[in-house]
C-alpha cells in the first residue's frame, strides 16, 4: 500500500492536514497552506509526446533514370547528380574517387530551395570574413586565407510541421526592500504560476546529413521556403545533392526539443510582474505532426593551416539562397583575455578615480557605502568588458546549435487557454546595514 505525502514547498518538510483551519500545516517553518495549491504544485505531470507523420513517397522510375549516384570511396558520402554528369569529386572531402552507380529507391525530396548565391559572391563573402575579426586566431591574420575546395552542394533535410500545446508551471519570485532602523529587510513573495497554449509551427529545419554538424546547418538559418520548387532531376545540374542518411525518425528529436524550448518561451512571454521566474515542470504534445523531405542550398569551402602538428583544415559554409555564413572557426582565447584585461584595467582605475573625487567632496557616505561603491566600479567594468568582448565573439559567425524554433512558430495561431498565479508563502531576510564590520544574516519564514 502507498502512502500518499507532502511536502512543504517552503523548506520540504512533511506537511500535516490542520481540520480546525481547513489547511495544510507546516510544524517545521509555521507556514500554512491551502490543500489545493499544494496538489497544484504536486500534481503537475511533466511528460512530453510530440510526434510527426513521416514521408514514404520513392523516386518514380524516369527520376531514377535521370539521376546518378555517388559512393565516395575516402569518406563515405552518398551524393546525386544529374545523369549526365560523367567527372565529379565529392561534396565533402573533395576527393576525385568517386564511382558512379545506379541510384537506389529512398524516400524523393518533395521541395528544393535553388541557389541564388553566385559562386563569385560566396568566394567574396569568404575573402571578406577576415576583416574586422579582431579575436581571430593568428594563423587567420599573417597568412593569406587560400580556398582549398569550393563545393556547391544541396543539403538534405527534414522540414517538421505541428500544432504544439504545452502546460508549464513557474516558479515565481517577487521580492521588495525595506529598511527599520539599522535593518534592511528583504521580503520575497513566492508563487505557483501554470500557463497553457497552442500554436503551430512550420517548416523546422532539420539536416538529414550524418557529413555536416547540425551547428553549421542550424547557423545558415533561416531560408526563404516560400521559394521552393518541386523536385526534378534538372534543378541538380551543376551541384552535387547529398542523399539523406539520416531518416526523419532520428531527426524527430532534434525538431521536438526546438518545439518545447519555443512553447516555453511563448507561455514564459505571459508571466509578468514578477522579480524572477524559473521553470518547475513542462509537458508538452503535438498533433498533425508532418515531415517534408527537401534540398538546401550551401555553398562548402575549405581552407587549409599550417599548425602545430601538421595541417588542419578549416570549413565555412554560406546559404546559398540568403549568403548568411557560418565556419567552425573559435575564437583566439588568449586575446579575449587580453581584452578583457584590457578594457576591465582603465574601466575600474577610471570608476575608482570618481569614486575618490565624490568622497573628496563628501558626496558619498563612509564605512560600508566606500565598499559598496567599490563593488559597484568594479560591476559596471566587468559589465563593460564582457559587452565589448561579447560583441567581437559575435562577429566572428562561430558555428552554434539553434536555441529554440524562433521563426518557424505562427505567431497569430498563439492561444492561451489557462492563466493562474498561486500565492504560496512569504519568506523574508534581514541584514544589519549600521556598521560594515557588523554584518549578520539571519533568515526568517513568515508565512500568511
Amino acid at each position: 500500500m502507498s502512502v500518499l505525502t507532502y511536502q512543504c514547498p517552503c523548506c520540504g518538510a512533511p506537511l500535516q492536514y490542520a481540520g480546525d483551519v481547513g489547511k495544510l500545516h507546516c510544524a517545521s517553518c509555521g507556514n500554512s497552506f491551502d490543500p489545493a495549491d499544494v496538489q497544484a504544485l504536486q500534481g503537475v505531470g511533466g511528460e512530453s509526446d510530440i510526434g510527426f507523420d513521416r514521408p514514404e513517397e520513392g523516386f518514380t522510375r524516369e527520376e531514377l533514370e535521370s539521376i546518378r549516384a555517388y559512393v565516395c570511396q575516402n569518406c563515405g558520402a552518398r551524393l546525386m547528380t544529374e545523369a549526365t554528369t560523367t567527372a565529379t569529386c565529392c561534396a565533402y572531402c573533395g576527393s576525385p574517387a568517386v564511382l558512379a552507380d545506379a541510384i537506389e529507391a529512398g524516400v524523393r525530396p518533395q521541395r528544393v530551395v535553388p541557389f541564388r548565391v553566385s559562386a563569385e559572391e560566396a568566394e567574396a563573402a569568404f575573402h571578406g570574413y577576415f576583416t574586422g575579426k579582431r579575436l581571430l586566431p593568428n594563423v587567420f591574420l599573417k597568412t593569406r586565407n587560400r580556398i582549398a575546395e569550393m563545393r556547391r552542394l544541396y543539403v538534405p533535410y527534414w522540414l517538421f510541421d505541428c500544432a504544439a500545446s504545452a502546460r508549464i508551471t513557474f516558479d515565481a519570485r517577487r521580492s521588495r526592500s525595506i529598511r527599520q532602523g539599522d535593518w534592511m529587510i528583504v521580503r520575497t513573495d513566492h508563487f505557483l504560476v501554470q500557463r497553457a497554449g497552442s500554436m503551430r509551427f512550420a517548416g523546422i529545419p532539420v539536416d538529414g546529413s550524418e557529413k555536416l554538424d547540425n551547428r553549421i546547418t542550424e547557423s545558415l538559418e533561416p531560408y526563404d521556403l516560400t521559394a521552393a520548387v518541386p523536385f526534378q532531376p534538372a534543378v541538380l545540374a551543376g551541384a552535387m545533392a547529398d542523399r539523406a542518411d539520416v531518416d526523419a525518425a532520428a531527426c524527430e528529436a532534434r525538431a521536438a526539443e526546438r518545439v518545447a524550448a519555443s512553447m516555453e518561451s511563448a507561455l514564459r512571454s505571459t508571466v509578468v510582474g514578477y522579480t524572477s521566474v524559473t521553470a518547475r515542470q513542462r509537458s508538452v504534445h503535438s498533433d498533425q505532426g508532418h515531415v517534408t523531405p527537401a534540398l538546401m542550398p550551401v555553398w562548402l569551402i575549405t581552407t587549409e593551416k599550417e599548425e602545430k602538428g601538421g595541417t588542419r583544415t578549416y570549413t565555412f559554409a554560406i546559404n546559398g539562397q540568403t549568403g548568411r555564413l557560418t565556419c567552425d572557426v573559435s575564437y583566439d582565447r588568449g586575446k579575449a583575455a587580453a581584452w578583457y584585461a584590457g578594457i576591465f584595467a582603465p574601466s575600474f582605475a577610471l570608476g575608482l578615480g570618481i569614486l575618490a573625487f565624490l568622497n573628496g567632496r563628501g558626496a558619498l557616505p563612509q564605512g560600508e557605502g566606500n565598499a559598496t561603491g567599490l563593488l559597484i566600479v568594479a560591476g559596471i567594468a566587468l559589465v563593460l568588458a564582457l559587452a565589448v568582448v561579447g560583441s567581437m565573439k559575435a562577429k566572428l559567425k562561430t558555428a552554434k546549435f539553434q536555441s529554440d524554433a524562433a521563426g518557424y512558430g505562427l505567431n497569430e495561431t498563439f492561444q492561451l487557454s489557462l492563466r493562474e498565479d498561486r500565492f504560496l508563502y512569504t519568506t523574508e531576510t534581514r541584514h544589519r546595514i549600521a556598521q560594515q564590520n557588523n554584518n549578520t544574516r539571519a533568515p526568517m519564514q513568515k508565512g500568511r
